[in-house]
C-alpha cells in the first residue's frame, strides 16, 4: 500500500522535479569612443569598451501542463499531500505574465576589447545617467577635461597708417606718431625739417575659430625676437615669450 501511494505521488505535476535549465541571455554593451552606447547580442567591436550582462532567460507564460497519469488502484485525492510551495524568490516581483530576470556573476574577458563586469542590476534599456558616466570616464582617461581649458582670450587684427598688419592684444590699439615732410614757403623743403602726426590704427577683433592661429603666431613672433635679439634685450623679450606660452598652456590650442 506504501509502495503504491509513493508511486501516484511520483506522477502528479506537483512532484515532477525541475530538470529543465533556464538558458541565458547574454547582452553586450558597447562604449565608442565618443561615449556612444550600443547594445547588441555579439561580442564588441575592437576599440572599444564592452560590458556584459547575463539574465536568465524568461519561462514561456501559459505554457501547456503535462497531463497527470491516472492514480493507483486504492488511492484518492485526499490521501496525496499538497506540492510543496515554490522558493520566494530573492529578487524584484515578476511583472504580470512574465519572470524575473536574474543577474548571473560575469567573468573579465581578454582580448583586443576592454572588458569589464556589470554591476548588479537588472537594467537593459540606456539612460543618460549611462550616457554621462561613459562620457565622464572617457575625459578622464584622456587626463583632463574640457572644463579645466581656459578660452583664450580677445586678439586683434590692427592695419597701419603704411598698410602693414599687425597682431595686437588690445583694442584700440595706441596712438602713435607718423612721421610727415614738412613743405615750406614756396614748395621748398627745409633741411632737416620734419613733423608728425599722431594717428591711432584701425583694429578688428579675430573670430573665435581663428584665435588660437592668431595666439599662436604671435607666440612664434615673440620666441624669434628673443632667439636673435641683443643680450641686453633677451631677459625682457624672455619674459613676453613665457607669458605668451602660459596662454597657450592654461588653453585647447597647442603651443607651436
Amino acid at each position: 500500500m506504501l509502495l503504491a501511494v509513493a508511486l501516484a505521488v511520483a506522477t502528479l505535476p506537483g512532484g515532477l522535479p525541475a530538470t529543465a535549465h533556464a538558458e541565458e541571455v547574454v547582452l553586450f554593451r558597447c562604449t565608442d569612443s565618443n561615449g556612444a552606447l550600443t547594445v547588441q547580442n555579439a561580442p564588441c567591436p575592437a576599440g572599444t569598451t564592452q560590458r556584459i550582462q547575463r539574465f536568465a532567460a524568461p519561462t514561456a507564460a501559459g505554457a501547456p501542463l503535462a497531463t497527470p497519469a491516472a492514480p493507483a488502484p486504492g488511492v484518492t485525492a485526499s490521501s496525496v499531500p499538497p506540492p510543496a510551495p515554490p522558493a520566494a524568490s530573492s529578487g524584484a516581483p515578476a511583472p504580470a505574465g512574465g519572470a524575473m530576470l536574474q543577474p548571473a556573476p560575469l567573468p573579465v574577458l581578454q582580448g583586443g576589447v576592454q572588458t569589464s563586469v556589470e554591476a548588479e542590476g537588472t537594467e537593459i534599456l540606456d539612460s543618460d545617467v549611462l550616457r554621462q558616466q561613459a562620457r565622464a570616464a572617457a575625459e578622464a582617461a584622456a587626463g583632463t577635461t574640457a572644463a579645466a581649458k581656459a578660452p583664450l582670450p580677445e586678439i586683434y587684427q590692427c592695419e597701419g597708417s603704411d598698410g602693414n598688419r599687425y597682431l595686437h592684444e588690445r583694442e584700440p590699439a595706441p596712438p602713435h606718431c607718423v612721421l610727415m615732410t614738412v613743405t615750406g614757403l614756396g614748395g621748398n623743403t627745409p633741411v632737416n625739417a620734419a613733423g608728425c602726426e599722431v594717428v591711432r590704427d584701425a583694429c578688428e577683433a579675430i573670430v573665435e575659430t581663428q584665435r588660437c592661429n592668431s595666439w599662436q603666431q604671435r607666440f612664434r613672433d615673440a620666441r624669434g625676437s628673443e632667439r636673435f635679439a641683443a643680450p641686453e634685450n633677451k631677459p625682457a623679450l624672455a619674459a613676453e615669450r613665457a607669458r605668451l606660452q602660459a596662454i597657450l598652456a592654461s588653453s585647447d590650442c597647442p603651443i607651436p
